[in-house]
């Protein structure tokens, strides 16, 4: 049986009830999503942090300080990513990082563009998508590690 009540201030009650309700939900998914990318309860931070472990650390080290073992057999040696925000005046490059992953943008150390640039190497067997996807949970991971320099 379908019930339509015939009194305006009924009707307006279940509004601000489901209004409240809707409030509620969606401020416990953002308090989520803030609390996730403070650990990596966060799974597109773990998801960054596993990519950059199997396709950067060997390079830039654990730790993203550029202190990889395969650091010494580069042409340059690799940059301190922990300090990308503190170069570019305390805001994560976001953009300009995603470009140098995906080989939008070159590096002298990755070598020739002939050598496979990581979104290259992403789109092998993966979708344009999926690539982008890994390309964006890299750079959560990087923008997770910055250093603050007021610590």
């Amino acid at each position: 049986m379908i019930r339509h009540d015939k009194n305006p201030s009924v009707k307006i009650k279940r509004d601000e009830h489901h209004a409240g309700i809707t409030v509620m939900i969606l401020v416990a998914l953002l308090g989520f999503t803030r609390a996730g990318l403070a650990g990596e309860e966060n799974p597109t931070l773990a998801w960054g942090k596993d990519i950059y472990m199997t396709y950067c650390g060997s390079c830039h080290g654990e730790s993203g300080k550029g202190d990889g073992p395969a650091a010494a057999g580069l042409k340059a040696f690799p940059p301190d990513l922990t300090y990308i925000s503190t170069r570019y005046g305390g805001a994560f490059p976001q953009t300009l990082v995603k470009n140098y992953i995906d080989g939008e943008q070159p590096i002298a150390a990755h070598g020739s563009r002939q050598m496979p640039v990581w979104g290259k190497l992403f789109r092998r067997d993966k979708s344009d998508t999926e690539a982008r996807m890994q390309i964006s949970a890299l750079t959560t991971y990087l923008e997770s590690i910055q250093s603050n320099p007021e610590r």
